[in-house]
């Protein structure tokens, strides 16, 4: 089975290739717009190749970059994917963001749950998920916040990362958001997971959650980071508090029943593996 996997130069992708080259009789065709090692060289990811599966992880996940982009970029994004489309993969697994939930809504979100487009990312998310949804084969995997080694240096873990060699208070804009916190390697796993099943029974539909289904406010999650390296003592100040709660945790129970993946990683765990990662390139 030839796998197919877009962005191989991202933060996600990489991850998504290595756990594939464990499984047995999958041929691996890695994607990029950049030189790395080991990937085919495309100026446009419509000029990917053929393959029995796709797995699409070439899109901006800055939110801020996108809007600044403008029509150009989402118009881009709309052509690559409708080119990727008709090359007849007889699955196409398409990494898609929980963002598209509302906040002010505190329940868990199953698949089924009410969305809001609010900009265009979200826009560009929804779009390309209906795209993927209305084809053979497609299926939409929607991402809680993925972290571990290689994450982008812009989001929330990474700033209070970057405090934690200090003795000051530990600043994040706000303490009191929740939000869900899923180790890279799960989101790897799941991803593959949604690629190589062949046996997810038709009632389950096509649309996905992955995450943890545990939930962690941001100033907890600053606690832990402080705790873990042994700094419980300093305090967590909010720079900006919101003026309302905020919650996102994914119910991820249809993931589970329809092809078996679970997250394996607490994000205690994960958490000293990152900072045992950080240390170690110091």
């Amino acid at each position: 089975m030839k796998v197919v996997v877009t962005g191989a130069s991202g933060f996600l992708a990489g991850y998504v290739l290595r756990a594939l080259a464990l499984r047995e009789g999958v041929e691996l065709a890695a994607v990029s717009r950049t030189c790395i090692p080991q990937a085919t060289l495309v100026p446009d990811y419509s000029h990917s190749p053929a393959g029995d599966v796709l797995i699409h992880l070439a899109e901006n996940c800055d939110r801020a970059e996108v809007e600044e982009a403008g029509e150009a970029y989402e118009e881009g994004v709309n052509a690559t994917l409708t080119a990727l489309l008709a090359k007849g993969y007889s699955r196409v697994v398409y990494a898609s963001s929980s963002v598209l939930y509302d906040g002010a809504d505190l329940s868990m979100r199953s698949p089924e749950a009410a969305i809001r487009i609010v900009d265009a990312y979200t826009r560009i998310k929804r779009n390309s998920e209906l795209a993927v949804l209305n084809s053979s084969g497609g299926v939409v995997g929607r991402l809680s916040n993925v972290y571990g080694p290689g994450m982008s240096e812009k989001n929330v873990l990474s700033t209070i990362l970057r405090q934690l060699g200090n003795r000051d208070a530990l600043e994040v804009m706000d303490t009191e958001p929740v939000r869900d916190f899923l180790w890279v390697e799960d989101a790897a796993e799941a991803l593959v997971a949604l690629a190589l099943n062949d046996s997810r029974p038709a009632e389950y539909g096509s649309l996905f959650n992955l995450g943890s289904g545990v939930g962690t406010s941001i100033g907890n999650l600053a606690r832990l980071a402080l705790e873990v390296v042994g700094q419980s003592d300093r305090i967590v100040k909010a720079r900006f508090p919101s003026p309302g709660p905020s919650s996102l945790v994914l119910d991820c129970s249809k993931t589970a029943a329809a092809c078996g993946w679970e997250p394996r990683t607490s994000l205690r765990q994960g958490l000293a593996s990152l900072l045992n990662k950080v240390k170690e390139k110091k």
